[in-house]
């Protein structure tokens, strides 16, 4: 059966036997990067901590910082000048949302700002209101980047389409992929990488996009009818390490240099999944989608190579996309209840929901998709 693109709408880093265990360093972004590797011997856990740096510990000189800990948590809620958590960030707080908001043709498509209370604090309206954006991700030079499944004019020839979005909403058309024999299963998820490049899945490759949308280069290929459908894209933003998120459940690494690893591929076993969004936290790789017990957060179990279920729901309302608060913990998921489009934060506690922000625009033309946290 011939799969199509439409579902939005119904790196293992290679370890050798030596590995790094320096610190992280800060740069004047704030964001954190690993050095150079040195002799360290695999498996070692230098500070006693519990974590080596194949767990992801990026300081195993510092028994503060490890993945076990929240921000700030680990020397009494104080801003240390550390990254604690070692998510790639030094002392951040939870700022609130950046969500995606489709338009109804006549209102464009906005980028809106949610603040840490969950009330509107900006809204980027987009020049062009015949584009019917889903994916987003955070631009490498500032604004963003947008990914469109469809178009409110119906003679449109580019559909299917990245676009870089400015600070001040104007677009700018990066790459077309509405040639279906070209693209034949259409645009996934987006993502920004920490070097410099965006990530792109069109359902049969996960490839890099240059800023300027002068290339688009293949980094790991499949076939979607067979073993593996990718869908979305995250990132380690430590590491450089690259997720992959099957439609099916499936799963896969790419290392910052190439290398890619499936610990997941798609089979008659493994197609009781339907992930609609991926994310990287500091404990692990996460993804909400449905399985035979209804919607759910799943985090990939590295050993065993399955999903455990995480939370789970039984709200009549439609989950879309998936993001998270490292701060504070829990996870936020853009939604349409009847025809409200809303954003709902879920306890990891107790897995319950509440609201966290609910559009003004309560009409199901202004639908609620992609959406990632600010720190």
């Amino acid at each position: 059966m011939r799969l199509h693109a439409l579902f939005a709408l119904s790196l293992l880093v290679a370890c050798g036997d030596k590995t790094d265990d320096g610190p992280i360093y800060t740069g004047e972004t704030g964001d954190t990067y690993v050095p150079w590797p040195d002799d360290t011997a695999a498996g070692t856990d230098d500070d006693g901590d519990g974590f080596t740096v194949e767990d992801g510990d990026c300081d195993d000189a510092d028994v503060y910082v490890n993945p076990g800990w929240s921000e700030n948590e680990a020397e009494g809620n104080a801003a240390d000048g550390k990254d604690n958590d070692c998510d790639g960030y030094v002392d951040e707080s939870f700022r609130g949302l950046v969500v995606l908001q489709q338009g109804d043709g006549k209102d464009p498509a906005r980028i809106v700002g949610v603040d840490d209370f969950g009330e509107t604090d900006f809204e980027v309206l987009l020049d062009d209101a015949t584009l019917i954006p889903y994916f987003m991700a955070p631009g490498l030079d500032g604004g963003w980047l947008i990914g469109t499944l469809g178009s409110h004019d119906g003679a449109a020839e580019v559909t299917i389409a990245l676009y870089a979005v400015s600070p001040e909403g104007d677009t700018q058309l990066l790459w077309d992929l509405s040639d279906p024999e070209v693209y034949e299963f259409g645009l996934g998820g987006i993502a920004a990488h920490p070097d410099g490049y965006y990530l792109v899945c069109t359902g049969d490759t996960v490839s890099a996009l240059e800023p300027d949308g002068s290339a688009l280069t293949p980094l790991m290929t499949s076939d979607p009818e067979a073993d593996f459908f990718s869908f979305d894209v995250a990132v380690d933003g430590v590491t450089g390490e690259i997720g992959v998120f099957g439609i099916f459940g499936e799963f896969a690494l790419i290392s910052r240099d190439g290398a890619v690893e499936v610990l997941r591929p798609s089979t008659p076993r493994t197609s009781e999944y339907s992930v609609w969004s991926g994310i990287k936290r500091a404990d692990g790789w996460y993804a909400g989608g449905d399985s035979a017990s209804g919607w759910q957060v799943m985090r990939f179990n590295l050993t065993q190579n399955a999903w455990a279920q995480k939370i789970a729901f039984d709200e009549e309302w439609t989950p879309h996309f998936l993001a998270t608060d490292d701060v504070n913990g829990g996870f936020f998921v853009s939604s349409t209840d009847a025809t409200y489009p809303i954003v709902w934060r879920l306890s990891e506690d107790d897995g319950s929901a509440a609201p966290f922000f609910r559009s003004p625009y309560e009409d199901f033309d202004y639908q609620l998709w992609d959406l990632y946290t600010r720190y």
